[in-house]
């Protein structure tokens, strides 16, 4: 782990992470929640957060970075500054729910052209269906997933859903046991 995530690990364990009963967007209960948004939209987070996506993709010559709105919004923010800081600009786009049913009515949101070469990216990866359905729309605009990035994965398969849809390169900066919950051995979706 370079030193830079290190330091956006110790951001992420102080602000987002927390312990209790959580019921999560799948109605799954867990007993802890990272609550991400609130190292997004900290300085120091997002800049970290920045930095630390960018490096990961900065040698995929990439067009365009992108996710499902709302979770994505943040990380795309601080990766496309990080990109033009670094004068390596990458394209920031995201997928809606549904299309808008005023203005433009579009269902992706940004810099996003067909052809484009694209990084899918996620907060916090549980199951994966939030980012698959950001890959459908990307594959369905023209454009090629060339990895899905995770800041964390709560190591609860979504590996293997990807793989089932034809994603065979998806990473996690970190993965939950990094925050110190134990997660079985046998987990199909260990994170890189």
């Amino acid at each position: 782990m370079s030193e830079i995530e290190q330091q956006l690990l110790g951001v992420l364990s102080s602000r987002s992470f927390r312990k209790g009963d959580f019921t999560l967007v799948s109605g799954a209960k867990s007993s802890y929640y990272i609550d991400g948004k609130m190292s997004e939209v900290n300085p120091e987070g997002a800049y970290l957060i920045g930095e630390v996506l960018f490096n990961r993709i900065r040698h995929l010559h990439v067009d365009a970075i992108g996710g499902l709105a709302v979770g994505a919004v943040p990380l795309v923010t601080a990766t496309v500054i990080s990109s033009h800081h670094h004068r390596q600009p990458i394209e920031g786009f995201w997928v809606r729910d549904e299309v808008k049913s005023h203005g433009t009515k579009k269902l992706i949101e940004g810099g996003l052209k067909p052809g484009s070469r694209v990084v899918i990216v996620d907060d916090v990866i549980t199951k994966g269906g939030s980012s698959l359905k950001a890959v459908n729309a990307v594959r369905e605009s023209g454009s090629e997933v060339v990895l899905v990035l995770a800041l964390v994965d709560r190591l609860a398969g979504a590996r293997q859903l990807f793989a089932e849809n034809g994603i065979t390169n998806y990473e996690a900066v970190f993965s939950i046991r990094e925050f110190g919950v134990e997660v079985p051995d046998n987990s199909s979706a260990v994170a890189n």
